[in-house]
Parts: structure tokens; sequence; C-alpha cells
């Protein structure tokens, strides 16, 4: 099967900055996490305790990325070398060096987070497990709605399948630093591409429509991720569930501000490790998880709910549940 790919012109321009993160910081652990998850996209490049990857801001530029740390775990420093079509301004690389430690969570400090894990047994094995793991942001928000449109009514591999498609389909292939890294489509190519075509490429469904309206819906100026987070984190959460087709466990996936984005198979996890059983009904429990889990740690449930998908080999050993093949 060919992919129809929208080819980036060469990033040729170089600018180079490292930056300093608060300690205790984990490049490693932040930018591969243990379930996974890749920090922009799934196609990036990871060697030598390198990162190739490639983003794109709210405004369409795209950019190539080349991270690498040069510190140490409690004296961390990142070296960044950012790959453009053009030379960039003083203003843009300021811009920029900011975008990717906030990308980072280069400047969060988790002495809170630790000093709660210290009286609460759960959070002193995800912090032992994990310790310096930042959890990442997004500087664009088309992918984060991606994903959980994709997530919708749907298992895992099935969501993958969709976004598997949608980037080989539909992605852009940048070329930097000798390498090729395929990412997200942009706003712009899914917004001018028909229903019908999404549906039979992609596999997607009725998220062929929820998609393109989105699409468009971000040309049109919607916040970005950042401004989002300006907001408070209700106002927030409902400035996203203004767009079609994203409801509250949607809106609490993309949202910047920390949440407690459980669904039916997180559900089970969580089940077992709070209260210690299996529920009978997943999709029921889920109102008291959330009110357990705010009250429990408050403001830094996104972090535990981060933590804890991410170290599920783990405490399925440590706390002798079986949590991986739920």
């Amino acid at each position: 099967m060919g992919w129809i790919l929208n080819l980036v012109p060469d990033l040729q321009f170089l600018t180079a900055f490292s930056l300093n993160a608060v300690p205790p910081y984990s490049f490693r652990l932040t930018v591969r996490k243990p379930a996974g998850w890749s920090l922009l996209t799934p196609h990036e490049i990871f060697k030598d305790d390198t990162l190739w990857t490639a983003m794109r801001v709210q405004s369409g530029e795209a950019f190539g990325l080349k991270l690498r740390p040069t510190g140490t775990l409690n004296e961390p420093h990142i070296d960044c070398a950012v790959f453009s079509s053009e030379t960039l301004t003083a203003y843009k690389k300021r811009d920029l060096s900011d975008a990717v430690a906030w990308m980072l969570g280069l400047n969060e400090d988790l002495r809170e987070f630790y000093c709660l894990a210290e009286s609460d047994s759960l959070l002193r094995v995800l912090v032992k497990d994990l310790y310096g793991m930042r959890r990442t942001k997004r500087p664009d928000i088309f992918p984060m709605l991606v994903l959980a449109v994709t997530l919708q009514m749907a298992p895992i591999k099935r969501s993958d399948q969709m976004m598997d498609l949608l980037i080989k389909n539909y992605g852009e292939k940048m070329k930097f630093d000798g390498k090729e890294i395929l990412c997200w489509p942009s706003p712009d190519t899914i917004a001018r591409t028909s229903v019908r075509e999404l549906e039979e490429k992609c596999k997607l469904g009725y998220r062929a429509r929820v998609l393109k309206g989105i699409a468009k819906n971000i040309q049109q100026g919607f916040p970005t991720l950042r401004e989002l987070e300006k907001m408070t984190p209700e106002a927030a959460k409902a400035k996203l569930m203004e767009l079609k087709g994203i409801g509250e466990y949607s809106a609490d996936i993309v949202s910047p501000h920390p949440g407690f984005a459980v669904d039916v198979w997180s559900a089970k996890i969580f089940s077992l490790l709070l209260f210690g059983e299996k529920p009978d009904s997943p999709r029921d429990i889920i109102p008291r998880l959330k009110k357990t889990a705010e009250e429990r740690w408050g403001g830094w449930r996104g972090y535990v709910f981060t933590y804890v998908l991410n170290d599920l080999n783990n405490l399925s050993k440590t706390f002798n549940l079986d949590l991986t093949s739920l």
C-alpha cells in the first residue's frame, strides 16, 4: 500500500541551546516512558540517550528536534538542537526555547509530590520506581484531540490502528540531521480531506466527521494548550467540551490541567490498587475512583495516573496483583 505523505522541505537551519531542569529530572523516563508512550510522535527515534523528534506549533510551523541530556539526575541539563526551514529570529528562538522547556516539564517542582509519597503506600512505590519522571505536554493540541477521539468506544488495538493509519496516510515526513521523522497530520490536511476518504483509509467510522470538524475548529482559532492552561481547570474543560465529539472523558485526556482520565480499562487497575477488588461494573465505579483520587492526591492525581500506567509490571509484583492482563 502506498502512503500519501506530505513532505516538509528539508529542515537545514540549526539553532542550538541548553536548558536546565528542576532536579531530580530523568530524561530517559520522561521522553521514553516505560509503557512505550512517545514524546511527540510514535515514529521518533531514540538512540544512545538522544531523541530525534518533530514538533508543530499552533501556527502550523514545523520543526525538527534533537534532545540529549548532558547533566545528571540531580544536576539536569538538556542540550537542544532545533532544525527549521529558515533562519529564526531572536524572538522565535526564545519562544521555541520556552516551548521546549514547557513541553518537557523542566520547570516543574516535584518536591510536594515526593513529600506526599512519604505517607502514601502506593506513591512510595511509584516514586521509587520512576524517580525523576515528568509528565510531558504537546505544543500543538490536534494530536491530543486525535488521541482522545480514537480512544472513544474502542479497545487499545483498534485505537492504535486508527492513529497509525492517520499518520501513515496523512502525516508529514520531516528530514533533518540525517534522520526522517514521520509526525501527525496537520489540522489543515485533515480539514481539506473528505469524510468518506478518512473513513475508508483510516477505518475511523463516525470519528472521521468528528476529527474533520475539530480540525476546522482549530483553523478558526481554537485555544492552544498553553492558553487552556491559563484558564481555570473548569473553564478549560468546558471550552474543550464545546468541540463536537469531545465529552467529559475526552476533555480530561486533552486538558493540560492535572486530571484523572480514568476509563473502563484503567478503572479495573485503580479499583484493585485502591479498593483491593475487581469492580462488578468498571463504568459504574469511575465516579468513586475520581472522588477518591481527588481526596487522596488532590492536584497531583494526574501525576499519579501517569505514574501508575507506566509502572504496572512493578506494581503487580509489589502488591501481588495481576495488573497487566486486565
